[in-house]
């Protein structure tokens, strides 16, 4: 059994679990899910949209990365989204699921401009704007973290990611706010609202007054090397305190095993912070789904 306050409100909920997942998520479409088309997924879309069936989701965006001129391996993470696009069209004759054309992109100081002109002609249903590369270094790996306190290293990822939201406002869900605690070597693996209520003060009413939404990002609360990140539960509240009504869930799933992946508990922990809706994206409007619990 996993460990972690997901997987303990799992265990407190009474009856047959499947069933009660299929009935919360019938309407909950997954906005963040990847395809062969990003260069760390294989997963065709066909397989994608068995796997939605097979879970109850309305849906699912297919956001591959584009993190243009990225440096290092990562600069292999962009796709052709005509392409893309055109595959989409293709499934989605064949389903009643909503498939949604989307976009990762990977936001970095000098690739805002060009990203927005070679992406101006291409019209998607939702866009994420997320940050893999911080001060030119890639959070994954441990020479990010070296020299810095928890706290400095996440403080730093919260100011350029919204520095950069803030410069290319073209998006309409930002993307896994937390992403950096997913591989993080500290015994703290949680972006804690108390340590960082400035900046997240400022990202959530930047979001809020935008009619942006914020990602709750499921694939960041998976154990990862015998620990669960956890998520924390103040920064949710104090989005809804401030008045924020527009909260995406999203898998990030790059497997099709992992579409939806822990939606329930999830829905769960939000409804108990206040959130009454989920927000998905189709071409580039909100649309607000009542959590069914």
């Amino acid at each position: 059994m996993e460990s972690g306050p997901i997987w303990q409100l799992i265990d407190s909920i009474e009856g047959n679990f499947i069933e009660i997942m299929n009935r919360t998520i019938a309407n909950i479409v997954d906005s963040h899910t990847h395809s062969l088309f990003s260069p760390d997924s294989s997963t065709p879309i066909a397989e994608a949209a068995k796997a939605a069936e097979r879970v109850g989701v309305a849906g699912f965006a297919i956001t591959d990365h584009y993190d243009l001129n990225a440096p290092g391996e990562t600069a292999r993470f962009i796709f052709d989204p005509k392409e893309q696009q055109a595959q989409i069209a293709k499934e989605q004759q064949g389903t009643t699921l909503k498939i949604l054309r989307g976009v990762e992109l990977g936001l970095l100081p000098y690739n805002l401009e060009e990203m927005a002109q070679k992406l101006s002609t291409i019209q998607f249903d939702v866009v994420i704007a997320s940050l893999h590369i911080v001060d030119g270094v890639d959070p994954y790996f441990q020479p990010y973290y070296d020299g810095k306190s928890s706290k400095e290293a996440y403080g730093r990822y919260l100011e350029q990611f919204y520095t950069l939201a803030e410069q290319y406002s073209d998006f309409d869900i930002f993307g896994h706010h937390d992403y950096i605690v997913r591989y993080a070597p500290y015994h703290e693996r949680v972006l804690r609202y108390s340590q960082h209520s400035d900046i997240l003060d400022t990202i959530f009413k930047y979001l809020i007054y935008n009619g942006k939404a914020f990602e709750i990002n499921s694939a960041t609360y998976r154990d990862r090397g015998g620990a669960v990140p956890q998520i924390d539960k103040d920064s949710i509240k104090r989005f809804v305190e401030l008045g924020g009504e527009l909260v995406s869930l999203g898998s990030d799933a790059h497997t099709s095993d992992r579409m939806g992946e822990n939606f329930t508990p999830l829905l769960h922990l939000l409804k108990s912070c206040g959130v009454r809706y989920i927000t998905h994206f189709e071409n580039r409007k909100s649309f607000p789904q009542k959590i069914n619990l």
